[in-house]
């Protein structure tokens, strides 16, 4: 049912952080960003709320303009699901704008949003250095001048985020895949019902779209390369 592929992100542009230091902005954070639909099975956003504050460092959360990595065991990760996140974002944009739709057939955009996903008991995914190793620290921190309309007229702040340089993810994502078929005696293999070719579309456009926040800066970009598991 499943063909595994390994996919690895090397970053051409830094990779920033998104996730507030303060515990209540985080609440608000995920407020804001919460589906209109609670998907079954999935955590409420007191879980989620709590599972972030346990992966923020005690030590940053009285930094209300600080944005950060989640740490889990030590290391600086990203929750898996952003990334499966970006890949249905870029195939809505690629079904509306590239692929176009055959009639009668499922848009690109709704193939994939049901037919890639990640192993479940993969949750967070390491940041890595160009050599492999596991990160525990950013390479550092970078200000950002924000503007915002408030009922008293337009503010600035100061947003401070925690950023890497030449960061790697390396993940693997689990493709619908259709049975074998018997023709005339002969077994036919199934299909991925999302093809190897078009996981490599998306990303090819991803990576110039952009991972993670920051993308208007140009953060986030990335080369990309897509290895099939075999067995």
């Amino acid at each position: 049912m499943w063909t595994r592929l390994d996919v690895r992100w090397e970053f051409l542009t830094g990779l920033s952080a998104g996730v507030p230091a303060d515990p209540e902005l985080q609440r608000k954070w995920l407020e804001a960003r919460k589906p209109a639909r609670r998907p079954p099975d999935s955590k409420s956003i007191d879980e989620i709320a709590a599972e972030v504050m346990g992966t923020t460092p005690v030590e940053l959360r009285e930094d209300a303009s600080l944005h950060i990595f989640q740490r889990h065991q030590g290391h600086l990760v990203v929750g898996m699901r952003t990334i499966r996140a970006h890949i249905k974002d870029v195939a809505r944009v690629l079904s509306m704008l590239y692929v176009g739709k055959i009639e009668k057939e499922k848009s690109f955009a709704v193939k994939v949003a049901n037919a890639v996903y990640y192993p479940p008991e993969l949750y967070y995914v390491p940041i890595l250095n160009q050599a492999g190793t596991l990160l525990t620290e950013p390479t550092g921190r970078r200000d950002k001048a924000i503007h915002v309309m408030t009922a008293m007229g337009p503010r600035s702040a100061l947003k401070t985020m925690e950023y890497v340089t030449d960061a790697v993810l390396e993940f693997p994502l689990t493709l619908l895949t259709q049975p074998d078929r018997t023709v005339e005696g002969r077994v036919v293999p199934g299909k991925m019902v999302v093809s190897e070719a078009d996981l490599r579309t998306i990303f090819t456009y991803g990576g110039t779209h952009g991972y993670g926040p920051e993308r208007s800066d140009g953060e986030g970009r990335y080369a990309f390369s897509v290895t099939q598991k075999e067995g």
